[in-house]
């Protein structure tokens, strides 16, 4: 059943490939045409808009081949794909601008226009892929183009990878068998077509590895060697390659490749328009702090930022103490120290809203792990395994642990523990989707807290 599927639909895979360049060319070439009839462009220089969309496709085409960007990977998560594309795109804008400087043609074009094309352009390829991808992912979950597969190995690690290709149903991966000698592979792979073979052997076996591998090339099957396959489940665990040696790198950042400009474009967006819609709010918080209490509007607390780098976290002020030194005393209920208006903006979370300033100043994320005081953090990470490894990341005005329920004091060390593990957890699993995700159900949940003070 699974050779004669896998035959049938192997096509498949192809033809939307070609239909994803077909579809990648016409939103480069219609995005700049709508873009040009948003804004007022000089007709006297309409056809080099022509050129310039003819030039990008030709460019996003070549590098998108050398980036394997319509190369179908099974395994890829849609944080992958996005990283790709967005990558690629930059590459082709920042190729299209020196062009432009360079052949002394960039005033003939309307900046607004081109802008407009720029920006909107990889969203509408992101948004396009994805769409194609979950039509495949869709296809294979339902047994359509379907690729077969064993494992070859002996011990845990046989049972371990298989636990976690079953649980990818989206991959289409028919699993043919385990096998624990090499005789009895060779036996199956003459009755059956297999496609991929895992071998799962230990790295000190290398004799049953280089006997595997010789074998197997005498059949049409592609071999995946997956050594340490355990260490590749820790937290923030990575392929990477030395020279052509590969490695495995724990306990780093998830922002590879076009993951960071994803990361950026995110808060550079979100953040700007955010920040738009909270400024008169804003504004008339800082009228009722100057009216009401004695102090500075804004209270300015030094925290780590990425890679422990000291930033100053901005806040309205609630306390009439501007805690900052040594020894900072974390709120608490019925806390003397804070105003009647900082209680009710400390329980809304309207406390927190400058921090989009540093998110516009690139000192913070959307979402991220909250940054704690400094003392704080000396204290914590002396009793909390792998506590600094939040700062891998940009802090953020929410996170997952917020909205997980974890706000307000953290009178115990099993209480900041849950918050860091779920700290770690965002970053072990950052996708976009996660971001949205937690923006989502910040907004839905609301910012009121009952351990808020």
């Amino acid at each position: 059943m699974s050779t004669q599927i896998s035959g049938r639909l192997r096509p498949f895979s192809a033809e939307l490939s070609s239909l994803n360049r077909i579809l990648d060319a016409a939103i480069i070439w219609s995005s700049l045409y709508i873009s040009s009839l948003v804004f007022p462009i000089d007709l006297a220089y309409k056809d080099i808009y022509q050129y310039a969309a003819f030039l990008a496709i030709i460019f996003y085409f070549l590098l998108a081949e050398v980036r394997a960007v319509y190369r179908s990977s099974r395994l890829e998560g849609y944080g992958q794909i996005a990283g790709k594309i967005l990558s690629t795109w930059l590459i082709v804008s920042m190729t299209l601008i020196v062009m432009a400087f360079a052949t002394k043609t960039s005033a003939n074009f309307s900046r607004l226009a081109i802008s407009a094309w720029l920006i909107s352009t990889p969203i509408l390829l992101v948004l396009e892929r994805i769409f194609l991808y979950l039509i495949l992912r869709l296809a294979r979950a339902k047994g359509g183009n379907t690729r077969t597969f064993v494992i070859l190995g002996d011990g845990e690690s046989p049972d371990y990878l298989l636990a976690k290709i079953q649980s990818m149903p989206w991959a289409g991966l028919s699993h043919e068998g385990s096998y624990h000698d090499l005789k009895g592979l060779l036996g199956e792979i003459k009755t059956k077509h297999i496609d991929y073979v895992f071998l799962t052997y230990a790295g000190h076996q290398k004799q049953e590895i280089l006997e595997a591998i010789k074998a197997l090339a005498n059949s049409t099957a592609t071999v995946y060697l997956a050594p340490n396959i355990f260490l590749a489940d820790l937290l923030g665990s990575h392929w990477v390659t030395v020279g052509n040696i590969p490695m495995i790198t724990i306990n780093d950042h998830p922002f590879y490749g076009g993951h960071w400009a994803l990361k950026k474009i995110e808060d550079l967006i979100l953040g700007s328009l955010l920040f738009i819609l909270i400024l008169p709010l804003m504004v008339v918080i800082a009228l009722a702090v100057k009216l009401t209490s004695r102090g500075p509007i804004l209270f300015k607390q030094r925290r780590y930022g990425l890679n422990g780098e000291i930033i100053q976290v901005l806040k309205f002020r609630t306390m009439t103490t501007q805690d900052d030194g040594a020894i900072v005393v974390q709120a608490s209920r019925d806390d003397p120290r804070i105003t009647p208006l900082g209680r009710f903006l400390r329980r809304t979370s309207l406390d927190e809203l400058p921090q989009f300033v540093n998110v516009l100043q690139g000192t913070m994320s959307i979402v991220g792990p909250r940054p704690h005081a400094i003392s704080h953090n000396e204290q914590y990470r002396q009793l909390i395994q792998g506590y600094m490894l939040r700062h891998k990341v940009k802090p953020g005005i929410t996170g997952w642990a917020q909205v997980n329920g974890l706000r307000g004091e953290t009178e115990t060390i099993d209480k900041m523990k849950s918050r860091v593990d779920y700290d770690l957890y965002y970053i072990n699993h950052w996708s976009i989707w996660l971001d949205l995700k937690i923006i989502f159900l910040t907004i839905i949940n609301g910012f009121t807290s009952k351990t808020a003070y």
